[in-house]
């Protein structure tokens, strides 16, 4: 994986600060995922993440000290840091978390908590005679169609995380998506191929 530091941060504030929500949520995710399906290469993707929202969140800071003209700005962008520091704070409980995975010291209760949660995380496979199959997430419009948020992607032994609207399912795929009971159990169906039209489509 490429160097954070080799990244291109975001050049402002509110685009930094926007960054730092999307990965603190994405994290979150996936520390769900990690716990529940012991994965252990997903928690250390969640470690990956928290190294770069510290980056964000050091350029945040830097930025937000040097836009501060006055004292009324000055007031203003306290709220934002403090904001951040929140957002900072949930990467950091998402990191434990993904720590716990890969030390092999999640409890039994964890991965029930997580299931019986009105959200939840699903692992669903991709047959081959799926209506999924050769489609991008943007042709697919899962979110839409079926009320799952896809996660990540497995493909062999590779895991494509945060997939872009370009990606397109592939047989055998196996998708980590957030979503309802109901929700991923109809992905799951459209996914073995029973369900052959999207209700939406």
């Amino acid at each position: 994986m490429e160097e954070w530091d080799e990244v291109e941060v975001p050049k402002n504030v509110k685009d930094i600060f926007v960054e730092m929500k999307n990965t603190a949520e994405l994290m979150v995710d996936l520390a769900y995922s990690a716990a529940l399906f012991k994965e252990k290469e997903i928690a250390e993707e969640v470690l990956e993440l928290e190294e770069y929202l510290d980056i964000l969140n050091y350029h945040l800071m830097v930025r937000a000290v040097l836009a501060a003209r006055n004292m009324k700005e000055a007031e203003q962008i306290t709220s934002i840091l403090q904001m951040a520091r929140s957002i900072d704070d949930i990467s950091n409980a998402a990191a434990d978390l993904a720590k716990m995975v890969l030390e092999e010291k999640i409890h039994p209760l964890i991965t029930e908590v997580i299931l019986e949660s009105e959200e939840t995380i699903g692992r669903i496979v991709v047959s081959s005679n799926s209506i999924l199959v050769g489609k991008s997430l943007d042709e697919l419009d899962l979110s839409t169609n079926t009320g799952v948020w896809v996660i990540a992607i497995r493909r062999g032994k590779r895991w494509i995380f945060d997939p872009d609207e370009d990606t397109k399912i592939m047989p055998g795929d196996i998708i980590i998506g957030r979503g309802t009971r109901t929700a991923l159990d109809y992905l799951k169906e459209i996914a073995r191929g029973v369900i052959k039209v999207m209700s939406n489509e």
